[in-house]
C-alpha cells in the first residue's frame, strides 16, 4: 500500500510538473503560433488587390481629368458671359 501511494504521489507530481511546464513555458509559443496565422490573415485582409490599386489610379486619374473640365468649363462661360455684357 505505501508503494502504491508513492508512485501516485510521483505521478501527480510528474502530471503537475507537466501542467506546470505547459502553462509557464509553452503558452506564450502557442498563443503566438495560433494568433501569428491570424495575424498574417488579418493583415492579408487590408492589403490592397492589384485589380483595386488599378481601378483607383483609373478613379484618380477621372477625378483629375473632372478638375481640369471644370475649370475649362468655367473659363469657357465666362467669356460667353463677358461677351454677352458687351452686346
Amino acid at each position: 500500500m505505501v508503494i502504491l501511494r508513492m508512485t501516485d504521489i510521483m505521478a501527480l507530481h510528474v502530471r503537475y510538473a507537466v501542467k506546470k511546464l505547459m502553462d509557464n513555458e509553452f503558452e506564450d509559443e502557442i498563443v503566438d503560433r495560433v494568433l501569428g496565422g491570424a495575424r498574417n490573415d488579418i493583415e492579408k485582409m487590408f492589403e490592397e488587390s492589384p485589380s483595386t490599386t488599378r481601378k483607383r489610379e483609373r478613379l484618380r486619374k477621372s477625378i483629375q481629368k473632372l478638375k481640369e473640365s471644370k475649370e475649362v468649363v468655367k473659363k469657357i462661360i465666362d467669356k460667353i458671359n463677358e461677351i454677352s455684357l458687351i452686346e
